[in-house]
């Protein structure tokens, strides 16, 4: 019984990597080589990075899909975008469900991008790249 449930983890884990890849390619690198996620601001605008475990930071195929992050500490959500779809990677290396997943990445919450809005309880807050905040409906 525990076999099955590891291989249905890798299982979860290889098919939200692979997604990954589809949705917000790295250069040259998987989703499923990633050991940690880091936001650098190199220039004027903060970047999503993957880093290997040889220690080399790999960056989006597209940078401008990165759209913000909710925290400096490890555990938190990066939030990027694709066409129509917004995507939220919420990473916690504490956590024994994520601590062995690629990145340490605890779930992916993909929604259709919001043009409007909503209410002031409803809303989740990100720091944008351009260090601004970025205030979106809650999901």
């Amino acid at each position: 019984m525990h076999a099955l449930n590891l291989d249905r983890i890798s299982g979860v884990a290889h098919y939200a990597t692979s997604l990954l890849d589809q949705v917000i390619p790295l250069r040259n690198a998987s989703h499923a080589d990633v050991v940690k996620y880091i936001v650098d601001t190199p220039m004027r605008y903060a970047e999503c990075f993957g880093v290997l475990m040889c220690g080399r930071k790999i960056s989006l195929v597209n940078s401008r899909q990165f759209v913000g992050w909710s925290s400096h500490d490890a555990k938190r959500s990066l939030l990027f975008r694709n066409r129509e779809v917004q995507v939220a990677i919420r990473v916690d290396p504490d956590n024994p469900d994520s601590c062995e997943s690629p990145g340490h990445v605890r779930d992916i919450v993909l929604e259709p991008v919001h043009d409007k809005v909503g209410d002031a309880r409803s809303k989740r807050k990100f720091i944008a790249i351009d260090g601004s905040m970025l205030v979106l409906p809650q999901a």
